[in-house]
């Protein structure tokens, strides 16, 4: 404000000497003057310094402005039916380089993956989604957290953390010659957005292992690749929590012997769930109808009030409908289909309403 000059009472009747005010000459002089705007500034023009101010309070998730498109490397393959082979490739699966909305989350999604320049393939995943542990380190540094032993840095932004993993696809030969024909380690391709939301677990319920311990499954065609993806999922990449359940059984529908994919890791799925609980999980493989085979299997002991199915026929809609029957037949109601995909999940806004009502009217 400005200085003002001493101001001077009257001396009292009782003789007081004159009281100097606190805007005193001797204090004026020790402050620096500073220009006087006249010009009042509004609360508006002052919450708005700056163009888009508004994306200062919104709230993004992590490489949200990350390229659809990451480099990976292919690896190996090995064929497991005429026709088909499992491709193994090496990709990206940090969440500070891949948006949640592109990555892998649950078993059902597809992935894109095409050679660099080459044409975009649709392919069936038939390994888990990656452990929730490798994006540990991601997601620290994404928050903005600090290790014990570290201190803040002035340097700049750090580059993102990179973290890789296996996929593996089942892949046809007709359904991507370029993708099937692969031979040479380490060559480039690239790994787009895994479509769709995955298998509706939570829809159907059954992810309650105590209100369903027995689980069977019909799985024919492209969905044993999917099916491959639940046996070998853990607790911590969206599983089904098999190790906690009481019975598996998996009825997989095949033309041959020969057709049949993944055979030499039966023994290997049921020591995954075996443990540490002792889960009985026993693939059940059939040439005959899902109702022959469910029909003949004398060692399931089930109730159908506590008896789950899953269907995975890769899309195949007579397949699934046989299975569909097959349920019926058994009174089992609980069902969970690769043909429907679970809802999209919708996550809350941490923006402030407040100020986002406020710029809506701007």
């Amino acid at each position: 404000g400005r200085c003002s000059r001493p101001v001077v009472q009257p001396a009292s009747s009782s003789g007081c000497q004159p009281h100097v005010m606190m805007g005193s000459r001797k204090q004026a002089g020790m402050r620096r003057r500073m220009p006087v705007s006249t010009s009042a500034v509004s609360d508006d023009e002052d919450l708005i310094q700056f163009p888009e101010r508004m994306r200062w309070y919104e709230t993004k998730f992590c490489a949200d402005d990350a390229p659809d498109w990451n480099s990976a490397i292919f690896l190996r393959s090995e064929d497991v039916a005429p026709g088909l082979r499992n491709v193994v490739v090496l990709a990206e699966v940090s969440r500070e380089r891949v948006p949640l909305r592109n990555a892998y989350k649950s078993p059902g999604q597809k992935a894109t993956v095409r050679l660099v320049g080459g044409q975009e393939y649709q392919l069936a995943v038939s390994s888990p989604p990656p452990s929730q542990f490798l994006n540990k380190k991601p997601l620290f540094i994404a928050r903005g957290d600090l290790f014990a032993y570290e201190v803040k840095s002035s340097s700049g932004p750090k580059e993102p953390t990179s973290v890789q993993a296996e996929v593996h696809m089942l892949v046809g030969e007709r359904e991507a010659p370029e993708i099937f024909k692969l031979q040479e380690e380490n060559t480039p391709v690239e790994v787009g957005p895994f479509l769709g939301n995955g298998l509706d677990f939570k829809g159907s319920g059954i992810l309650a292992i105590f209100r369903y311990p027995t689980l069977v499954m019909f799985v024919s065609g492209k969905g044993i690749a999917t099916a491959r993806a639940l046996l070998e999922a853990t607790d911590e990449s969206y599983g089904l929590n098999l190790a906690a359940r009481k019975q598996v059984k998996v009825y997989y529908k095949t033309p041959n012997e020969a057709s049949a994919c993944y055979r030499d890791l039966y023994p290997k799925w049921s020591e995954l769930a075996a443990e540490p609980h002792g889960c009985d999980l026993e693939v059940v493989q059939t040439r005959q109808s899902f109702g022959r085979a469910f029909d003949d299997d004398d060692t399931l002991a089930y109730s159908p009030e506590y008896t789950a199915a899953i269907i995975l026929t890769g899309g195949d809609p007579e397949e699934e409908a046989e299975a569909r029957e097959v349920c019926k037949e058994a009174e089992i109601t609980t069902i969970c289909a690769d043909s429907e995909e679970a809802a999209e999940l919708r996550h809350l806004d941490s923006t402030p309403s407040n100020f986002k009502r406020y710029m809506g009217n701007k």
